[in-house]
């Protein structure tokens, strides 16, 4: 499919990063609804430089920027061979850059609206919408669209916060500590399908806890990640989530890293994930669900804040860690589109050297099953 799509540049490009304009990984780049219905991608990247929701730090809005500039490095080819895991997700899928949302400065309800329609858009060509944030208000937006299509979804949010009140500070209703109490008055989200992976720190108080308790969530924190282990969660978070639903959507709030691997965010909480821990959470869960029901967002990356980028040509440590999140994402969806589970990367000969010797044999850990 990759030549097929992509043609030479899928092998390889021949032109410097610093050259021409930078789409996601320098994807194809869609202007409008008709010439994504004339191509229907089966991916399409959408870009939601929003942060109006935002209580303590602004600059997510410039998030979908950052993030595209770091997927600019290396530079094509398409391609993307991981050498770990032996999956390239552009050989499988028609992947494209669908631009951003035509936000509405200080109109929080009509730039949600206009999220909403654009989500919704990928979704009516059946294509796999996954949006770059933007605060984490964006994703009441993006799960309205998909509760328009599926009546019951299961949901993982990965978060240092649980995002789950009534209402926001000073009671603004579209905060971004309240989507999820805005996704579960849609009636598309049950409590028993959902899961929080990685809160820790100081907020919510007790009584937000007890009241997610008695919506049946389940949630772990980074003291249960540290003694449970990132398998054993994924597994869980994986089961609840297609337990009897239409669809599954995933939330990752970048915030959920240490600020030494992601200080790029407007909230940061020390005790965090490490980007080595997030990379195996995302193969985990990438290979757990039904690629051609499914969708996704990254919010909260600030560059304004990050390391090494003063000004976003290259992306710093946040976004770049944000770019390979996703392509880890959409090489797990690959596997399972494929049927597979798992690639087939090159591995040297059993001998490596005098007297010694190593098997490199199946993984240990177990991929949590679709059902």
């Amino acid at each position: 499919m990759g030549m097929e799509f992509y043609g030479e540049s899928y092998k390889g490009n021949d032109e410097p990063i610093f050259v021409g304009i930078p789409t996601f990984l320098k994807l194809p780049l869609l202007r409008n609804k008709a010439e994504l219905e004339k191509v229907r991608p089966d991916v399409a990247i959408i870009g939601e430089p929003f942060d109006f929701g935002t209580t303590i730090r602004p600059g997510a809005r410039y998030g979908p920027r950052a993030i595209r500039a770091a997927s600019t490095v290396p530079s094509p080819p398409y391609e993307h061979f991981n050498i770990e895991t032996g999956v390239d997700p552009f050989g499988v899928f028609k992947t494209v850059d669908y631009g951003d949302v035509n936000i509405s400065p200080g109109d929080v309800v009509e730039s949600h609206r206009r999220m909403t329609d654009k989500v919704k858009e990928v979704l009516d060509i059946d294509g796999i919408p996954v949006m770059l944030g933007g605060d984490h208000s964006i994703t009441f937006a993006n799960v309205r669209a998909f509760a328009k299509k599926y009546k019951n979804i299961g949901m993982i949010h990965i978060d240092t916060h649980a995002d789950c009140a009534p209402q926001g500070l000073c009671g603004f209703k579209y905060d971004h500590g309240a989507h999820i109490r805005r996704i579960m008055e849609l009636g598309c989200l049950k409590g028993k399908n959902y899961t929080l992976i990685g809160p820790r720190g100081y907020w919510p108080g007790p009584d937000l806890y007890k009241w997610m308790a008695d919506q049946d969530f389940q949630w772990f924190t980074m003291l249960d990640v540290e003694e449970l282990g990132i398998d054993r969660i994924a597994k869980e978070a994986a089961d609840r989530a297609n337990d009897n639903v239409d669809a599954v959507y995933i939330s990752w709030d970048i915030d959920t890293f240490d600020p030494a691997y992601a200080p790029g965010t407007g909230e940061p909480e020390p005790n965090g994930l490490t980007s080595r821990e997030g990379m195996r959470l995302m193969r985990l869960l990438s290979t757990s669900f039904d690629p051609d029901k499914f969708a996704f967002d990254l919010v909260e990356v600030a560059p304004n804040y990050d390391v090494s980028d003063g000004s976003s040509y290259n992306g710093g440590i946040t976004s770049g860690l944000a770019n390979r999140l996703i392509v880890e994402l959409l090489a797990g969806l690959s596997l399972t589109k494929k049927g597979e589970t798992e690639g087939k990367p090159v591995r040297p000969k059993p001998y490596r050297g005098t007297g010694n010797t190593y098997s490199f044999g199946k993984p240990k850990a177990q991929i949590p099953k679709r059902n």
